[in-house]
């Protein structure tokens, strides 16, 4: 948190120094001036300040609204003043050094646990992906990756309707959710089209998120701090495998957790933890061989 003070006003206000130390209505806030600046609405200069008075908790009332007026020049000035203190105090936002303004965002935690879309209710992933399973990945990774190449919208939907599902029993990978028909993500998926597009924005910044944390970040599992880095070296070259699809193959081949029906309803973790797990008894059996 950054702190402002003010002690001619007897002011003193936390503001938060990331997304994840956002409170929901905070984040929320951020979100739809986000997608309106995107789109053009709105300029920087004026989302910076709009998204300071909302962090810090200052409200213009119709008192502040009818001094500006009856002072321009001193309100101008404080105009000015409030313009320098968002631009130091918001640079978490962006991402540094970005040739376009993209958002840095850091939160694993699901801020949308749920989507209400007219009667219906969806039940979206736990806070960091980690209660979904290694064919919900794959199949919202695919439609992420064509969403990158041809921008196409109504892959973020695809996405949506991958991992946002009606409540049903509870899954393999933990969630209570209807099971994943991959046949009709593209029929189901018009439903969410509805979704505001702001909300989702941070879905796939969250996503994104997620993902990245899963590949670089440091997980506490039966007390033990486990990184799944080393699953995601970059020094592989690129064409010598299928990724999760090979993965995929290869556990329903040795039928670790049943055959690949099985194996797909696998919570991610599990998989992850297993091929972690590979990849050292591997490397010690290469280190021995070496030492014989």
């Amino acid at each position: 948190m950054n702190r402002i003070e003010i002690p001619e006003a007897g002011i003193t206000v936390d503001v938060p120094a990331s997304y994840a130390e956002m409170t929901g209505p905070q984040l929320f806030y951020v979100m739809q001036q986000l997608d309106a600046l995107q789109r053009g609405h709105i300029p920087l200069t004026e989302f910076r300040v709009r998204v300071l008075y909302k962090l810090a908790g200052i409200k213009r009332t119709p008192r502040s609204i009818a001094w500006e007026r009856l002072h321009p020049k001193a309100a101008r000035l404080r105009a000015e003043k409030v313009t320098l203190l968002a631009e130091k105090l918001l640079g978490f936002v962006f991402m540094p050094d970005a040739e376009k303004l993209l958002p840095a965002y850091d939160c694993v935690e699901n801020h949308m646990p749920s989507l209400r879309i007219g009667f219906r209710r969806f039940i979206g992933p736990g806070d960091g992906l980690m209660d979904i399973s290694i064919e919900e990945l794959m199949a919202a990774d695919a439609e992420l990756a064509l969403y990158t190449t041809t921008q196409d919208p109504q892959h973020i939907d695809n996405m949506l309707a991958t991992l946002y599902r009606r409540p049903g029993p509870r899954q393999p990978s933990g969630r209570r959710v209807q099971p994943l028909d991959i046949d009709r993500t593209a029929r189901d998926a018009h439903i969410f089209r509805k979704v505001p597009s702001w909300k989702k924005y941070l879905f796939m910044l969250w996503y994104a998120a997620c993902v990245d944390n899963l590949q670089r970040g440091t997980f506490t599992i039966n007390g033990r701090e486990v990184s799944f880095a080393p699953l995601f070296s970059d020094n592989e070259a690129a064409g010598k495998s299928l990724g999760w699809l090979g993965t995929l193959f290869n556990l329903a081949e040795r039928k670790t957790f049943g055959d690949i029906e099985k194996t797909s309803a696998t919570n991610v973790i599990d998989v992850l933890l297993l091929l972690l797990n590979d990849k050292y008894n591997a490397e010690n059996a290469r280190k021995n061989h070496t030492a014989d």
